[in-house]
This record gives C-alpha cells, sequence and structure tokens, in this order.
C-alpha cells in the first residue's frame, strides 16, 4: 500500500528499532507480565512520541498514518509495546494537545513527548459501562479544580502513568451527556490491583480508585463523550493496525513453519487444509490493513472517520481471531506450546479490542444508526 513519504520513514526506523529492541525483550517480558519501563525513554528519543503533539510543545506532529505505521510496526515485534505506545500518543497526548488549555499543554505534553512522563486512560467503571454502577467516577467541581470519586478499571497504562486523562461524571440528569474529561496525577490516585491478562501482559492495566483526587477539567463541562468517543474510533484504527502487524507476523512464520514442518513424508505446505488456513490468513490480513489504512487516511483528510472506526472493528474482532486461530492450527502441538511465539501472538490477537464497555459493541453502534 502506498503510504506518505514520512510514513515510510517512520516504517523503516519503526522496524529497525523494533527489531533490534523490542523483539528481543517481547518472550521474557510476556512470561513475567514485565512493563518494559527502559524502553520507553529510548522510543522519546527517537520522537516516536510526538506524532501526535506539535512542535511548541516539543513534538513532531504528523498525519495519522504515521500513528497506524508506527503500530503495526512496533507489533510485529511486541504487541504490548505497541499497545502502551498507543496509549500514550493517542488516549493522553492527543487527547491534551486538542482540548487541553495552553496552561495544560505548557504543563504535560513536553514531558509526554520527552517519556518523562507516560500517559494513561480511565474509561470504565468496575462491573459495569461508563457512568454506571456504585463505583462509578463523579467529579464534583471546586474552587479551581474538580474532586473525582469512584473506581476505574482496565486502565490503559494503568499503575505505571505519571498522568492520565479520566472521564467522569459531572451531571448524572444528563446521563452519558453529563460526562467530563480530567487530567488526573499518579499522586491523586491509588493502584488498587494490577490486572493480569490473557494476552498483551506487559501492557499494564489496573485498577484505580479515586477519593476526591484533584482533576483538572479537560475541554468544557459535558465535553467527556465527545472526547471518549473520539479516543475509542482513533485507537481502534491504531489498534485495527496493531492486528495487521501481529499478523503478518504470524502468517511469515506459519509459512516457514509449514515448509518445514514434515509429515506423511512431505511439508505439510502441501496439504490443501494448510493451503487454504494460509490464503484465508493472507486475504483477512489484506482487507484488514486495506480498511485500517483507509480509515487513517480519512483521518488526515479531515473526514469523518468515526463510523469507519466502527465498521473496521467489527471486521477486526473477527479477522484478528481468525488469524490467530489459523496460526496456532497450522503449527499443531507447536502453536499450543508456551515455548514458541504463535500462541503469545494469539491471545495478543484476542486482546486487542476486549478492553471497553460492552455497550460500545459496534454491531450496537451499526444496528443504531441503521434503525435512526
Amino acid at each position: 500500500m502506498e503510504l506518505y513519504n514520512n510514513s515510510q520513514l517512520i516504517r523503516k526506523s519503526m522496524a529497525d528499532f523494533s527489531k533490534a529492541v523490542l523483539e528481543p525483550i517481547a518472550y521474557e517480558d510476556d512470561r513475567n507480565a514485565r512493563f518494559p519501563k527502559e524502553i520507553i525513554k529510548e522510543m522519546a528519543n527517537k520522537n516516536y512520541f510526538g506524532l501526535t503533539v506539535s512542535e511548541e510543545f516539543g513534538g513532531n506532529k504528523s498525519d495519522f498514518t504515521s500513528v497506524a505505521v508506527m503500530a503495526e510496526e512496533l507489533a510485529k515485534a511486541n504487541g504490548s509495546a505497541a499497545v502502551i505506545s498507543i496509549a500514550h500518543v493517542i488516549s493522553a497526548a492527543h487527547a491534551i494537545e486538542k482540548y487541553g488549555n495552553d496552561e495544560q499543554k505548557k504543563a504535560y505534553l513536553p514531558d509526554i513527548v520527552s517519556g518523562n512522563k507516560l500517559g494513561g486512560y480511565a474509561f470504565i467503571e468496575p462491573g459495569a459501562s461508563i457512568a454506571a454502577g456504585a463505583n462509578k467516577v463523579v467529579a464534583v467541581k471546586e474552587e479551581g479544580y474538580y474532586l473525582l470519586t469512584g473506581k476505574k478499571t482496565l486502565v490503559a497504562n494503568g499503575g505505571e502513568a505519571d498522568v492520565y486523562v479520566v472521564i467522569a461524571q459531572t451531571n448524572a440528569e444528563e446521563g452519558l451527556k453529563g460526562l467530563s474529561a480530567f487530567i488526573v496525577d499518579c499522586d491523586e490516585v491509588k493502584a488498587a490491583k494490577n490486572i493480569d491478562k490473557l494476552g498483551l501482559r506487559s501492557f499494564p492495566t489496573a485498577e484505580l480508585e479515586f477519593n476526591k483526587s484533584k482533576g483538572q477539567l479537560l475541554g468544557k463541562e459535558g465535553d467527556g463523550l465527545k472526547i471518549a468517543n473520539e479516543i475509542q474510533a482513533l485507537s481502534d484504527i491504531a489498534h485495527a493496525a496493531i492486528g495487521v502487524g501481529i499478523g503478518k507476523k504470524a502468517l511469515e512464520e506459519s509459512i516457514k513453519h509449514s515448509k518445514t514442518r514434515v509429515q506423511f513424508g512431505f511439508p505439510i505446505s502441501k496439504l490443501q487444509a494448510v493451503q487454504w488456513m494460509l490464503a484465508e490468513m493472507a486475504e483477512k490480513i489484506h482487507t484488514l490493513d486495506t480498511l485500517a489504512y483507509s480509515a487513517a487516511k480519512k483521518v488526515d483528510a479531515g473526514e469523518d472517520y468515526m463510523n469507519e472506526s466502527v465498521y473496521l472493528k467489527m471486521f477486526a474482532q473477527k479477522a484478528t481471531f481468525e488469524i490467530g486461530t489459523n496460526a496456532v492450527q497450522i503449527h499443531g502441538g507447536t502453536g499450543y506450546s508456551r515455548e514458541a511465539n504463535i500462541e503469545r501472538y494469539f491471545r495478543d490477537l484476542r486482546g486487542l479490542f476486549n478492553f471497553d464497555s460492552i455497550n460500545e459493541y459496534p454491531q450496537k453502534i451499526i444496528a443504531g444508526n441503521l434503525l435512526k
């Protein structure tokens, strides 16, 4: 696929960095669920964290296609590192860059770009959808700031981030329209527990407790749903690109294995069943690649990308599962073994779209739009 010149440069830089730095640590970090803290500064030194931030605040703001390229190339080596980075550059950096006031931008963005501060994102409440349940996070206005109370779960970069973008309720009577976004420093919240996961195990997720935590309003009161929807849509596009990256790596290893694994006196690549699984993987990856970068270009063109991201997400959820399943099947016992990379690819692919509320499933949104 033809990409912008800047994206091509980023692809080469990211590919080299990922192979040299991220790939060697991926296996052990996944096995031990270890947050790869040391790579944050290395990535920042290469200006990867400035892709959504303007030069005024130390960034090297680029087109969104470049963000998707970054996501894909990181994912080929280390899916967790890719998701950590996307939470940082979209959920935190982009949100503050677009909706923050001058004081907030000056206070946070230079440190986010330099890697001195890691960004996180808190959206859903434990056991409930956003703005629901006994633990929902409520923000009460005080003089010059807000006080947040409640809990958030599956917080992106939770427990490791230095600053969080948090979606909280400011007007209960308006339901989802009464949500607002806040910037909350890590010393204002408590990481109640780390959440271990099936996949993306090096990507830190935690349950956070807010106990009259001071928060700075991001944007205007009532902007929370708009900001959350934008973060979700952009993240879904980037996560689809991550799926492309992991998928390409899984296909590459599956092709290699099929040519070297001999059964019944010949390589299993001669078996029609294996050939069809490889073809199905390639078709899903090609389509996902096309859709992901088409959506990214809509963002760059200033076109409406919200619906595009929902259709992309619905396809990606199914496609990534089938890509991972076929890769494990082709590898047989080796694919099921923790000693190989294939089962990690499968687990990471399963996790890409499992961190948001059940109420945000794309089928619900698409059907709602069709039945208006």
